[in-house]
């Protein structure tokens, strides 16, 4: 199931081979203007040896690359993500895919190399060579397909909070994002006189993932409520996301202000709450890393059960919604319910998210307009009712004993 909605998820592959002309309706929607200024300030990345047959990205746009593949030129400087998958040709199977975020410079050159042994592309060609490439650009500028910039602004609406210092925070060592963790046995993770969990088969070995390869996501609290609450403000909170989401902002603001980089030290760690969901959205959606998506839908689900941070917080959910609503332009509408208990958590958590700032007197009138607009999208896009009142679980409401 998983893998079906990650296929229906991707953009279509691309049957013609990136050193080739791009298709005519990418060639026709580039102003010339445009052409002439990604020729001069446009980046390129490089990426020598890549076989034939290998499905290589950039952005929300991949392609099967033909033999004189070389890399993709006239890329808009700024954040862009690169992958790739090898493909056995034989049997047309492809591995997992593998990539890269770089916030490219004007004119930058980005130059990697593909390693057959490990079928993966590794950052070890030298800089004199790179300097050489650079200076021969005329001669490799054949073999360089064109960047989509059709789809140009599709990407920025889904990447425009992430910043180098949300890169810093969150890219695993590595610099790598893989759809598939690198599993390594764990010396510490078998306890002997502990039993084995009833969804582990006691024949295998406890596995983890290699240091240095995961993503460094901000954890959540798990309390709903702050330590030492009374038994009303425990039932408060519980109604009430604000806590969490004020933690989560706390810990960034912890962690932005023990830095000494000033590409860390000077981030808004508000806004960071939205660099961190974006972010997961696009290593999900674009990297197919499964571990991404459970991140973004905690993040969604503290968002929507928040009331009085809808006061607290105004500026972060009008933005939230913006993010929310191009990020909807890319699933498909049955993506969100759950595969085992088919409760489509998206719909729910927006359901609690709109009537709150309906039902609210003191949310402001801007933010109840934004929205009124983005639930008439959603409903028209996937048919979601909002109009039903909320049929989850009932709140929490703890009693006082010495009443």
């Amino acid at each position: 199931m998983l893998d079906s909605l990650l296929q229906e998820m991707t953009p279509p592959q691309k049957k013609q081979r990136t050193n080739d002309p791009p298709p005519s309706h990418q060639s026709t929607e580039m102003d010339p203007a445009v052409a002439r200024r990604l020729l001069v300030e446009g980046a390129t990345v490089v990426l020598l040896g890549v076989p034939a047959g290998t499905q290589v990205g950039v952005d929300v746009t991949s392609w099967n690359v033909g033999e004189q593949f070389m890399g993709v030129k006239m890329i808009p400087p700024g954040l862009h993500f690169v992958y790739y998958s090898a493909v056995n040709v034989t049997d047309r199977s492809t591995a997992p895919r593998t990539g890269f975020f770089h916030n490219f410079g004007r004119g930058e050159m980005v130059v990697r190399r593909w390693d057959q042994s490990i079928e993966d592309v590794v950052d070890d060609v030298a800089d004199e060579d790179k300097v050489k490439m650079k200076q021969d650009i005329k001669n490799i500028d054949k073999h360089l397909g064109v960047y989509p910039y059709h789809s140009w602004k599709k990407w920025i609406s889904l990447s425009n909070h992430v910043s180098d210092a949300t890169l810093l925070r969150l890219e695993p060592r590595t610099k790598k994002i893989c759809s598939v963790a690198d599993l390594v046995p764990d010396e510490a993770g078998s306890v002997p006189d502990q039993p084995p969990s009833g969804d582990t088969d006691p024949r295998l070995p406890a596995m983890s993932a290699r240091p240095g390869t995961s993503i460094t996501y901000t954890s959540l609290v798990t309390s709903k409520y702050p330590e030492g609450s009374t038994p009303a403000e425990i039932t408060r909170h519980s109604l009430d996301g604000t806590f969490q989401l004020s933690a989560f902002v706390g810990s960034l603001e912890k962690l932005y202000g023990d830095q000494v980089s000033t590409s860390m030290s000077d981030q808004d760690s508000v806004r960071e709450v939205l660099a961190e969901i974006q972010f997961a959205f696009l290593c999900f959606l674009v990297g197919t890393n499964y571990d991404s998506f459970e991140q973004w839908k905690k993040l969604v689900v503290m968002m929507c059960s928040c009331d009085d941070g809808l006061v607290k917080y105004q500026g972060l959910f009008l933005d939230f919604i913006t993010v929310l609503f191009f990020q909807m332009k890319e699933v498909p509408s049955d993506f969100f319910v759950d595969i085992v208990s088919s409760d489509n958590f998206l719909s729910s958590s927006l359901n609690s998210l709109f009537s709150t700032v309906k039902n609210s007197p003191e949310v402001n009138q801007q933010l109840k307009e934004k929205a009124k607009k983005f639930e008439a999208n959603v409903t028209k896009k996937f048919g979601w009712d909002f109009s039903a009142e909320l049929t989850e679980d009932g709140p929490v409401v703890v009693e006082n004993s010495d009443e």
